[in-house]
C-alpha cells in the first residue's frame, strides 16, 4: 500500500487500538520509519514482524519532539482548496543535517573581534571641527574689521568734539549743565565740572614725537642691490633669486668669519636693510654680518648713517643746523602712531648696542644725542624702553675713562645739546629718567645733565657735581620762585623740579666733601676719627635741614583731591624719605614710650602767659561791646516810650 495514505486513518487506528490491549497492525500499513536513520535509495520496505504498541511510546515525528514535525504534515489549505487529497513532495532537506536559525556568513571562517565595530563616517571628525574653528576665525576677523572701520568714523567726530570742549572751558560747563537736564541750581554743573577737571588728564600737555605722525606709505623705498660688489666669493649674493636663502643659510656669515672683508657697497646695503626687513630670519643674518666688521663699522657708520637708517621708518631727517635749535613740540595725542609696526626699531636698537664697541667716541657721541631726542618721543616708555636703556649703556661705556678730560668734555656735549633742544623741564626730565644707572659713567653723566636743566647752567657739566656743587647752591634754588607754592603754581612742572633736584643730590658726596674739607684743625688731620666722626653730625644736620624745606613745600600743597597735585606730593615725600633712611649716616634716631620726657623749653611759660593775657583781653573787650550795646537797647526802649 502506498505511503501517501490520508495520516486521519493513522489516529483511527490509534484509537481502535486501546480498547484491545493486544492488537496488530494491518498488513496493508508500513512499519514507523525511523527518522535520524539515514535513507540511502527508494526501495520497496520489507515487512517487519509487527509488535506490541505501548501507551507510553513516544510517536516518532511528533510535536513533542525538538525536530520540525510540521513538515510532514499538509497543509491546511489543501482542505479547503482542494476536494481530494493532495500528493506528497518530498522534503528534500530531509537527506541532511537541520540547519541551525542563526547561520554563520561565509566569512565565517576569519577570526573577528568580540568588540562592536563602529561604522565608518563619511567625513573626518578632526576635519570638522578645524573646519568649524576655521569658519569661527573668519567671522570673527571679519567683525573686528568692521568695528575697527566703525570706531575710526566715530573717533573721527567725537575727537573734534573733545577737542572743543577742552579749548572753550564755558562749553564745558555748558554740557555738564545739560547732562543734568537744565536743573534750576547751577551749582550741580559747576560741581560736575570741577569732578571733571580733577579726574581728567590735562589735554594742554605737548610731546616731542621723533617719527612722522603722518600715515607712512605702505611699502617703505628701498634702494636696489649694489651689482658692483657682488664679485669674487661675494658672487653667491648677485642671483636675487637665491640670495634670501644664501643669508638665511648664513653662507655671507660664514665667508666674513673667514676674514674675508666685506664690501662697502654690500656693508652700506646690508644697513639700509635692516630696519625695513619683514623676514625675522634675514633681519638676525643681517645683524651678524653687520658685527663681524669692525673696520667697517668705525669708518661708515656716523651719526648721519644712524639717521638715515631710521629714515625708513619716518623718522627725522640728519642736520647739523638742528643741533642747535629747538625742537618741535606737539600737543599730547592718546595714540600717535596706529597700527604701525615696531619691529624694524627695535632690531635697530639692538644693532646699536652690538655695533656700539666699534664706534669712533663722535659717532658714539652723535648716537647717544640720537637717543635722548628720541627718549623725549612717548613711543620709548612703552615699546622700547628695555631696549633704549641697553643700547644706551653700551654706548656710555665706549666713552673715554671716566675723570679724565676727554670724558668731561663728551658730558658737556651731551648735556648741552639736551639743554638747547628743550626749555621745559618737564621734557627735560623725561630722558634722563630713561638712562640706567648701573655703571658709575651713567651716574655722574645723569647728575651733570640733571645740573645743568635745573640751574640752567652749561658750565655744571664741565667738571663732577661733587666738585662744582655746593649746600648752598641748594638752598638758594630751594628758595627761587619756582619752588614756591601759589594760585599759578604748575605742579608737573614742580614735579619735574623736584625730580631734577633728586639726581643732582645723589648721595650727597659734595655735602660730605664740604665738611671734610672745613673740620680739621691743627691737632687733628682730615682722616683722624674725630674730624670724620664731627663731618658725619654735621652732614646729617644739612642733609635733615634738606628735608625740612622739602616738608614745607610738602604741607603747603592743598590737596583738593586733584591728580597732579597728589602726584607732586607723593614725589616731595618720597625725595624726603630717601634723603632720611638713604642719605644719612645713620638712621633718625627712634622715639620710646621708656625714654626721658624732653626738657620743657625755657620760652613755653612765657609763650603761654602771653595766650593767658590775650584771652583775657579778648574777653574784657567783647564784655565791654556786650553791655554798651544793651545800654543802647535801653535807651531806645525809654524815649520810645
Amino acid at each position: 500500500m502506498s505511503r501517501n495514505r490520508d495520516i486521519r486513518g493513522f489516529f483511527n487506528k490509534a484509537a481502535g487500538s486501546n480498547t484491545s490491549s493486544q492488537s496488530k497492525l494491518p498488513t496493508s500499513s508500513l512499519p514507523a520509519r525511523d527518522l535520524r536513520s539515514p535513507i540511502s535509495s527508494p526501495r520497496t520496505p520489507s515487512k517487519p514482524t509487527p509488535k506490541p504498541r505501548d501507551r507510553t511510546d513516544e510517536i516518532k515525528g511528533s510535536d513533542d519532539e525538538d525536530g520540525d514535525s510540521d513538515d510532514s504534515l499538509e497543509s491546511i489549505s489543501a482542505f479547503v482548496g482542494q476536494k481530494g487529497p493532495a500528493l506528497y513532495q518530498r522534503d528534500l532537506n530531509l537527506t541532511c543535517t537541520p540547519k541551525a536559525k542563526r547561520i554563520a556568513s561565509s566569512s565565517a571562517s576569519h577570526l573577528k573581534s568580540p568588540l562592536t565595530i563602529q561604522p565608518k563616517h563619511k567625513f573626518d571628525l578632526k576635519y570638522l571641527i578645524n573646519h568649524a574653528r576655521q569658519s569661527d576665525r573668519a567671522d570673527e576677523s571679519a567683525r573686528r574689521a568692521d568695528e575697527l572701520i566703525n570706531q575710526s568714523e566715530e573717533d573721527d567726530a567725537n575727537g573734534q568734539i573733545l577737542t572743543e570742549l577742552q579749548n572753550d572751558p564755558t562749553l564745558l560747563q555748558k554740557t555738564a549743565k545739560e547732562l543734568l537736564d537744565n536743573d534750576e541750581e547751577d551749582a550741580k554743573g559747576d560741581k560736575l565740572m570741577r569732578a571733571m577737571n580733577r579726574t581728567k588728564v590735562d589735554g594742554s600737555r605737548s610731546a616731542c614725537y621723533f617719527f612722522n605722525l603722518e600715515k607712512p606709505l605702505i611699502r617703505p623705498l628701498r634702494k636696489s642691490f649694489p651689482q658692483k660688489g657682488a664679485k669674487g666669493c661675494w658672487a653667491c649674493l648677485a642671483n636675487s633669486r637665491t640670495r634670501d636663502q644664501a643669508v638665511i643659510l648664513g653662507l655671507p656669515h660664514t665667508i666674513a668669519s673667514k676674514g674675508r672683508a666685506l664690501p662697502d657697497e654690500l656693508f652700506l646695503w646690508v644697513l639700509d636693510e635692516v630696519c625695513v626687513e619683514r623676514n625675522a630670519q634675514l633681519r638676525v643674518q643681517y645683524c651678524n654680518l653687520v658685527t663681524l666688521c669692525p673696520d667697517s663699522i668705525t669708518r661708515l657708520v656716523a651719526e648721519s648713517r644712524l639717521y638715515s637708517m631710521l629714515e625708513k621708518l619716518d623718522g627725522p631727517k640728519y642736520s647739523r643746523a638742528q643741533k642747535n635749535t629747538k625742537l618741535q613740540t606737539f600737543l599730547k595725542l592718546e595714540d600717535p602712531y596706529p597700527r604701525r609696526d615696531w619691529t624694524g626699531l627695535v632690531t635697530f636698537l639692538e644693532l646699536l648696542e652690538r655695533m656700539a664697541p666699534n664706534l669712533s667716541a663722535s659717532s658714539a657721541i652723535g648716537a647717544i644725542q640720537l637717543l635722548l631726542r628720541m627718549a623725549l618721543d612717548p613711543l620709548v616708555s612703552t615699546t622700547v624702553r628695555a631696549e633704549h636703556a641697553a643700547a644706551m649703556e653700551a654706548l656710555v661705556g665706549t666713552l673715554p675713562k671716566h675723570g679724565t678730560p676727554q670724558w668731561n668734555e663728551a658730558c658737556e656735549a651731551i648735556s648741552s645739546y639736551l639743554f638747547k633742544s628743550v626749555d621745559d623741564p618737564v621734557h627735560q626730565v623725561i630722558p634722563i629718567n630713561h638712562m640706567p644707572k648701573t655703571t658709575a659713567k651713567l651716574l655722574d653723566l645723569r647728575r651733570r645733565m640733571a645740573a645743568v636743566a635745573l640751574f640752567q647752567d652749561t658750565n655744571m657739566s664741565s667738571q663732577s657735581i661733587d666738585v662744582t656743587l655746593t649746600l648752598d647752591d641748594i638752598v638758594d634754588r630751594l628758595d627761587s620762585d619756582d619752588f614756591r607754592i601759589s594760585k599759578s603754581t604748575d605742579f608737573e612742572t614742580l614735579r619735574a623740579l623736584i625730580t631734577l633736584l633728586d639726581t643732582v643730590i645723589g648721595s650727597g658726596g659734595f655735602i660730605m666733601r664740604q665738611h671734610l674739607s672745613s673740620t680739621p684743625t691743627k691737632s687733628s688731620g682730615p682722616n683722624s676719627p674725630n674730624s670724620k666722626e664731627e663731618a658725619s653730625r654735621n652732614f646729617d644736620a644739612d642733609v635733615d635741614g634738606l628735608t625740612f624745606r622739602l616738608k614745607v613745600i610738602h604741607d603747603k600743597i592743598h590737596d583738593s583731591t586733584l591728580l597732579s597735585r597728589k602726584v607732586t606730593k607723593a614725589s616731595i615725600d618720597l625725595v624726603s624719605k630717601r634723603l632720611t633712611y638713604a642719605v644719612r649716616t645713620r638712621p633718625p634716631p627712634k622715639t620710646s614710650i621708656y625714654d626721658p620726657e624732653p626738657k620743657e623749653d625755657a620760652n613755653v611759660p612765657k609763650q603761654r602767659a602771653f595766650m593767658k593775657n590775650w584771652a583775657l583781653k579778648k574777653a574784657e573787650r567783647s564784655a565791654a561791646t556786650t553791655s554798651a550795646s544793651a545800654s543802647a537797647v535801653l535807651a531806645n526802649g525809654d524815649s520810645c516810650l
